[in-house]
């Protein structure tokens, strides 16, 4: 089985954009909630480390994709 026709740019794409919307959920959260409790600064803390978690993997989602346009023109 390849995975070079299972992983489009189309499919690439639409990951990344699944993501944007779930980042910017929980950067809506992040704004809207409360962080003087101990509690709600867990919740922040943990919020913040899966949204930066998120912008390394659309990174690196928008370099393979790159890379994968590139090798199809060579």
């Amino acid at each position: 089985m390849s995975f070079q026709n299972d992983i489009t740019e189309q499919y690439l794409m639409k990951v990344y954009d699944d993501l944007q919307q779930d980042q910017l959920r929980l950067m809506n959260s992040v704004k809207s909630g409360n962080s003087n409790e101990m509690e709600d600064e867990k919740k922040h803390t943990a919020i913040t480390r899966q949204i930066t978690l998120i912008n390394s993997i659309n990174m690196n989602l928008i370099k393979l994709r790159n890379l994968k346009k590139k090798s199809q023109i060579e």
